[in-house]
């Protein structure tokens, strides 16, 4: 009768031993996160970073001459700067500007006097769709690209050269470009982008507006 009581005690350690080292082995907790990609998008920012709700380019006044004129703007200054985000796997990516029409011209929505920015014969009528003289350069050469991110760089990016629009030739001109040796998961801001628009003889004296476009793709 004794011995079957002892091995019964016998039994019973060795369990309470199993679930003592059953506990302490796993002290530790495995935590999961996935992060998607996002989106490539193109944006104007202030210096803050902030998306600006009405970016605008405001070229130098010219007074009315009856020989053609050359007025210039700057595409891309300290509180509106042209932002790329890149948030996929993909590397290479090109930004461009664009008419938000190829038939849209200058207009002064007061007298509805125009003139155009793709003219290919430049200050005077061409074979276009329109009978408005008038051509816009674009200069990005002139510009200066900078990653706000400490962790990004601008390698593998670079400036677009400067072009001028020309209806159903040129009907957008390249500001920057990335390619494959550039970063992904990072954003780039251009400024500086040098405009020049060609004006017609004798254009009327008004206040106009033309609106253009930007992309990436």
């Amino acid at each position: 009768m004794k011995t079957k009581i002892k091995k019964i005690a016998l039994l019973s350690l060795a369990v309470i031993f199993a679930i003592s080292a059953q506990v302490m082995a796993a002290p530790q907790s495995t935590l999961n996160q996935t992060i998607n990609t996002g989106v490539l998008a193109i944006d104007v920012v202030d210096a803050a970073g902030a998306s600006v709700a009405a970016p605008s380019v405001t070229f130098g006044a010219t007074t009315f001459d009856f020989s053609t004129q050359d007025t210039t703007g700057t595409l891309g200054i300290a509180s509106e700067k042209i932002r790329v985000s890149n948030g996929t796997n993909n590397k290479i990516w090109t930004a461009a500007i664009a008419g938000n029409a190829t038939t849209d011209t200058w207009n002064d929505s007061v007298n509805g006097w125009d003139y155009d920015f793709n003219d290919s014969s430049g200050y005077t009528d061409g074979a276009d769709a329109d009978s408005f003289g008038g051509q816009l350069t674009v200069d990005p050469s002139s510009g200066t690209i900078v990653a706000p991110d400490t962790r990004c760089n601008t390698t593998g990016l670079s400036a677009g050269a400067s072009t001028a629009f020309d209806e159903g030739t040129t009907d957008s001109v390249d500001l920057m470009s990335a390619d494959a040796t550039a970063r992904n998961f990072c954003r780039w801001d251009l400024t500086g982008v040098g405009l020049s628009q060609g004006v017609p003889a004798g254009q009327e004296a008004g206040s106009y507006t033309v609106l253009l476009v930007l992309s990436v793709a």
